[in-house]
């Protein structure tokens, strides 16, 4: 059968598809080189479910097929050819790049199981089994987060095609009944995933954005609108005056969410209005009568509709382009933006030439047999697992390679360790760091006492959430973070009276963001707010009941003082191609009598905290600052931190002496 309803530029084509692809695909690409410059560019996303939703179901209505296994395998040859030769190429070439250009470290990890979760249509799950948002901030230095979105319209083909199978066969044999039934069943599923996503929205933002069931709806809306204009030929003889204000209202819709759209309500309800915009001009742009319109030559100018036609390129590339960029040059400057950008136009157009048409209209493809394209592709999906699994040990080695003596120097860490005696001291006890990452940082202090002790060392973390928070503010807001109560639970379930327990988060401010420094004064003045002092205050009380109710089963607690943070991230800035990067221009020392206004407000917290709890209060600042000058984050070749806030190896070599110090007054 064929959509003769339709008006199409080409066989198959659909008329104004293009042109809502490239918009779409832009305003995804300036939101993401700079948010500010379009707060709502990521709905852009959105408007391509719409889209896709729409031609899929077009794709599939169009054709008549012999059998239900040819209607299956020749959906999914099309969808493959589609997508996969461009997303294999684009996984191996930046998986090889990344093990160059990205260092190992915490903002890089998880890199490589997003790009292996990819080759399957499937990092948008691992995305939320790794709890990691969308716009969490170490999302903005994965080159492989954009393939979330890819996995969400993969999944979507893995079930749609099950409902429409029944409503072609029913048009095939005329079965109105089934014909109906099969719409019908369409639109109870659209409106529960409807319901899904507003339910998820509110309960469980990250399951919400990343997967399917709260977003079926986006792609099923355009099926929908495909089958109510050329099955039941509504809406499709509209007037001069009928187009134009379909036009208008859907762009004005599209217009609202690019401006308006929160993340906070996202996607219920902030997906709806470009949902319904990206409907409606579809829907207008396929009812223009007059090719001599305005409309109708800025739906078929002649970069627009290129820029259309390499939409799913420019999507898939930009991302690369943007993250390592980040990585190396930066991107925050006019000029970083402009090098960003005709990188990705140029890698886009190429990868259009001579990856994604030569599969689509290549003979040689194009006389396969479908079963034959479907195993080949699985073959190449191995390779690409192989190669991506091949990039990430290459990145390890690197890694090892400059890490000692830079950040774990093993010479001097054997030196020092020699010089501790031995000591039975925590035979019979644990010393358990709790908190964020801050706690984790302790991790090489941890094992050595171990040795120097005989205390069991363990760690409960919970990367994101601060445990016993008296800044009073989250670090990491985008983190799903369990209650004070519930880890005390766990801090309980594994101790016993007598053991150590070590509370460690990160509670100073940032004095920069991954990219620029912020502005200092204005981080002094919001510390001192009254807000911020409300904060602390509630924070404190709650700290004060926290360790009491660890102190009431007999546990020991001591409170780890916040270290000091810097701008210039070590693993960031200290290879060749990092030095005009604007992030690492403030060098690795920061002004000793900043750092102490910045952390006065929290002291006042945790000095109280210990006075009024007995708890023991290590700080291990004045080591990091010992010249009273300047805190370092490198000293004489060798790297204390390993990013803005975390201690390296050689960092907790520095702090050892005198957190052992402390034990022997707990333990005696």
């Amino acid at each position: 059968m064929s959509i003769s309803s339709l008006k199409v530029a080409e066989p198959g084509h659909v008329l104004g598809i293009d042109s809502l692809r490239a918009l779409a695909v832009w305003v995804v690409i300036v939101y993401h080189l700079n948010a500010s410059f379009l707060p709502g560019g990521f709905v852009g996303v959105d408007i391509f479910f719409a889209i896709s939703g729409f031609v899929i179901t077009k794709s599939l209505l169009e054709r008549a097929p012999k059998s239900v296994f040819s209607f299956f395998t020749g959906f999914y040859r099309r969808r493959f050819v589609r997508i996969a030769p461009a997303l294999f190429a684009y996984l191996i070439i930046f998986s090889a790049l990344a093990s160059y250009f990205i260092p190992k470290a915490f903002l890089s990890g998880g890199i490589y199981e997003t790009a292996r979760w990819a080759v399957i249509g499937a990092s948008n799950i691992q995305l939320v089994q790794s709890s990691d948002g969308y716009f969490g901030e170490r999302m903005d230095y994965n080159p492989f987060i954009q393939t979330w979105s890819l996995g969400v319209e993969e999944q979507f083909y893995l079930f749609y095609p099950l409902i429409i199978s029944f409503l072609v066969f029913a048009i095939i044999r005329s079965r109105k009944a089934l014909e109906r039934l099969s719409v019908l069943a369409l639109i109870l599923v659209t409106v529960l995933s409807l319901g899904v996503s507003v339910w998820q929205t509110n309960n469980d933002g990250l399951s919400a954005f990343y997967l399917l069931p709260a977003r079926f709806w986006e792609l099923a809306l355009g099926g929908l609108l495909c089958i109510l204009i050329t099955r039941f030929n509504r809406f499709t003889n509209l007037g001069p005056r009928a187009r134009s204000l379909v036009f208008a209202f859907g762009l004005g819709l599209v217009t609202l969410s690019l401006v308006f759209a929160n993340v906070n309500e996202f996607p219920y309800w902030w997906a709806i209005p470009p949902v319904i915009g990206a409907l409606l001009l579809i829907h207008s742009s396929n009812t223009v009568g007059d090719s001599n319109s305005k409309v109708f030559k800025l739906l078929t100018a002649k970069h627009i509709v290129y820029f259309g036609k390499i939409s799913y390129s420019l999507y898939l590339w930009h991302w690369g382009v943007f993250v390592l960029m980040r990585w190396t040059l930066g991107l925050s400057l006019w000029w970083h933006y402009l090098v960003a950008l005709v990188l990705t136009v140029g890698l886009a157009a190429a990868s259009y030439k001579f990856i994604e048409t030569p599969f689509r209209t290549g003979t040689f493809i194009r006389k396969m047999p479908d079963w034959r394209v479907i195993v080949a592709g699985s073959l190449v999906a191995l390779v690409s697992v192989v190669a991506v699994d091949f990039s990430k040990s290459e990145m390890t080695r690197r890694a090892i390679a400059i890490t000692d003596p830079q950040f774990k120097d093993s010479k001097a860490i054997a030196d020092k360790l020699a010089t501790i005696p031995k000591s039975d001291i925590g035979v019979g006890h644990s010393i358990v760091f709790v908190g964020d990452s801050h706690a984790g940082h302790y991790k090489y202090m941890g094992q050595w006492i171990f040795k120097k002790t005989g205390a069991k060392f363990s760690r409960i973390i919970n990367f994101g959430c601060a445990y016993v928070n008296l800044q009073g503010f989250a670090t990491n807001g985008i983190a799903r973070c369990p209650t004070d109560e519930e880890i005390t639970a766990s801090i309980v379930a594994k101790t016993k009276p007598g053991d150590i327990i070590v509370l460690s988060s990160f509670t100073t401010p940032r004095i920069a963001t991954l990219d620029a420094p912020s502005d200092r004064k204005e981080i002094l003045e919001t510390l001192l707010s009254d807000s911020r002092q409300q904060d602390r205050a509630k924070a404190l009380v709650d700290g004060i009941s926290v360790v009491k109710s660890l102190q009431a089963k007999g546990l020991q607690v001591i409170i780890a003082a916040p270290t000091p943070v810097f701008v210039s991230p070590t693993d960031r800035c200290i290879r060749w191609f990092n030095n005009m990067n604007p992030i690492c221009a403030n060098g690795f020392r920061e002004p000793i009598e900043f750092q102490k206004e910045l952390r006065a407000p929290v002291m006042e917290s945790y000095t109280e905290l210990a006075n009024k709890t007995g708890a023991t209060l290590w700080d291990p600042f004045p080591l990091l600052c010992s010249d009273g000058k300047y805190c370092y984050s490198e000293k004489d070749g060798r790297y204390l931190f390993v990013d803005q806030h975390h201690l390296s190896s050689n960092g907790n070599l520095l702090l050892i002496g005198s957190f052992l110090e402390t034990l022997e007054t707990i333990w005696k």
